[in-house]
């Protein structure tokens, strides 16, 4: 019977696979893509940072709100489809706008719809999976995630620089249309069900007050997220920038130092998501925080191009063992009825990295320099590490988790 209920949840794992991959390819575009496209069209350059960080808000904002409400209505795979839909059909959209207002619009809108897709992924491979398998089912999600990426993100400046920004768009609302085709039809059977399981919650508090109502352990969870994601912002913006100028290795070195850490990443993620199951989350995640203040000090002390590829080597370890288990604990130290809201918190935490990283560290480093604030964001991770280490108790695992009809 076991066997027979494991079987079941391969072909719906198989799809959220290739749904990332696609998901994360189209991201390996956009994110460095947006801000050369809009640079290269006339933008100024306050503009951009003004509609940058409107994505980024409306991006945190929106899996906060989807999340809340993907456990009050609806099913998770629905917000799922709206979210891929919201970006499918915004891209397509932005192949034919001109005008510099509309397009600002346009991004800001399809990123706030699109943001349901993502933490609602995240909930549904987290009540797809058993107790004992989710990690390693979220390591070979965020491996799928660094195989996207990873593919992608190297073609980026050719696509915006000799083909021009409507092709950046067209590739990009292809891999979203395909990648909702394939949710849509991969679980084409639970669209027919009527047996499909939605969230038994009748009323939920205010979406402040249900914050605050999480678990402890979740709420210490979270903020050390939010620091270890500062510390990966460090890692995509100032560490090549770093390497670049102050190593003087140069911009092409530095992007390729990045593109290794994230082949790294692959065989890591499933790696260590399945050694979660085994030890415990908490441990693994423990051990990616241990590595990333070593990585932070080393970078302190890097003097030239062997130093630069140990960190960058390294890194793909510490995102290895952070992501998979990072992702099934947070889905596991709350009530399933919350867990849609949960992984909203978790996955925005990274969008909240992203606006106090460049006022924190970015400011340190203008008045310091690269290595004081490498060094204070090192500091930074271990204290975290600490506060993980006394704060958060993982659950004891529940019999529901080993449901599969949860789509």
């Amino acid at each position: 019977m076991i066997n027979m209920e494991r079987k079941t949840h391969v072909r719906p794992l198989i799809i959220l696979f290739l749904y990332n991959v696609l998901y994360m390819a189209a991201s390996g575009l956009l994110v460095p893509g947006i801000p050369l496209y809009l640079l290269t069209n006339g933008f100024d350059g306050n503009l951009v940072n003004i509609i940058l960080a409107s994505i980024a808000m409306v991006s945190l904002l929106g899996q906060v709100i989807w999340g809340y409400f993907s456990d009050m209505m609806m099913t998770k795979l629905s917000f799922v489809e709206l979210g891929t839909i919201g970006y499918t059909i915004g891209y397509l959209i932005l192949t034919f706008l001109r005008d510099k207002f509309t397009i600002a619009i346009v991004l800001i809108i399809s990123n706030f719809i699109g943001s349901a897709s993502y933490p609602a992924a995240m909930a549904l491979l987290a009540d797809l999976s058993s107790v004992q398998s989710r990690g390693k089912s979220m390591g070979t999600f965020w491996s799928a995630a660094s195989l996207g990426w990873a593919t992608s993100v190297a073609f980026t400046g050719f696509i915006v620089e000799k083909l021009g920004g409507k092709y950046l768009f067209v590739l990009c609302f292809l891999m979203y249309a395909v990648s909702f085709l394939l949710v849509y039809f991969g679980f084409q059977e639970s669209h027919q069900s009527t047996e499909v399981r939605r969230s038994t919650v009748k009323e939920r508090k205010p979406i402040l007050r249900s914050i605050l109502s999480l678990e402890g352990s979740f709420l210490v969870f979270l903020l050390g997220s939010v620091i270890f994601f500062m510390a990966d912002f460090v890692k995509n913006v100032y560490i090549p920038m770093f390497y670049a100028f102050e190593l003087e290795l140069g911009m092409t070195t530095a992007t390729l130092l990045l593109s290794l850490t994230s082949w790294i990443e692959l065989p890591t993620t499933i790696l260590f998501g399945s050694l979660s199951d085994k030890i415990g989350r908490k441990r693994v995640v423990l051990i990616g925080y241990i590595l990333c203040g070593i990585y932070m000090f080393i970078n302190s002390l890097a003097q030239g191009f062997g130093e630069a590829v140990l960190a960058m080597c390294l890194y793909g370890v510490i995102w290895g063992a952070f992501s998979g288990a990072s992702s099934a604990l947070a889905s596991e130290l709350v009530d399933e009825s919350k867990r849609g809201f949960a992984m909203g918190l978790f996955n925005s935490s990274s969008n909240v990295a992203s606006l106090l990283a460049p006022l924190s560290m970015g400011t340190l480093a203008q008045v310091l320099g690269y290595r004081p604030m490498f060094s204070l964001m090192g500091t930074f991770i271990l204290t975290a590490c600490l506060l993980l280490m006394l704060g958060v108790k993982e659950k004891a695992s529940n019999s529901s988790d080993k449901q599969a009809e949860v789509y």
